[in-house]
């Protein structure tokens, strides 16, 4: 049946392809995230960008780094010493967040407490309002839609 299809194929026209010729589709490949950058080895210092009046406790001394930056998707190593922030106004996105090191204890505007620890994940959905503190050496790893993470990077910079 296979020489059959082959001689029907041919005789309807259609040409004999070698295999070298066809070219897969060039894809991206997978994109290994730098384990020491995760580890909070050799962080870069950041721009502060909590406002000073909106820490209530601690200081602001931002470290971290872009790891991957997609056409959909940032992820960012961020680290930080003690402190608690208050939100500025509803958060501007949602952030999913996994804590690396430290502790995170986020209270809502309601007052709901809300405690995390390293290895637990959350996400902080857009609109949140409330206070963030970091006990510890804070370290998370954050994924942001990428097109709300440079809205966001642009305000910080103006």
């Amino acid at each position: 049946m296979g020489l059959a299809l082959c001689a029907a194929l041919l005789g309807a026209g259609c040409q004999h392809v070698a295999a070298e010729e066809v070219k897969a589709p060039t894809a991206p490949s997978p994109v290994r995230l730098n384990r020491d950058k995760i580890a909070g080895v050799d962080l870069p210092a950041g721009e502060s960008f909590v406002p000073p009046e909106l820490i209530l406790e601690g200081h602001h001394r931002p470290r971290g780094e872009v790891l991957y930056q997609g056409k959909e998707l940032t992820l960012e190593i961020y680290e930080d010493g003690p402190a608690t922030y208050a939100a500025g106004g509803p958060f501007p996105f949602d952030e999913f967040v996994l804590v690396m090191s430290g502790k995170l204890i986020l209270t809502d505007a309601g007052g709901q407490v809300h405690e995390f620890v390293a290895g637990d994940s959350l996400v902080v959905p857009k609109g949140w309002i409330g206070t963030w503190k970091m006990l510890g050496n804070y370290r998370e790893l954050i994924a942001i839609v990428t097109s709300a993470y440079e809205t966001a990077d642009a305000t910080e910079e103006e």
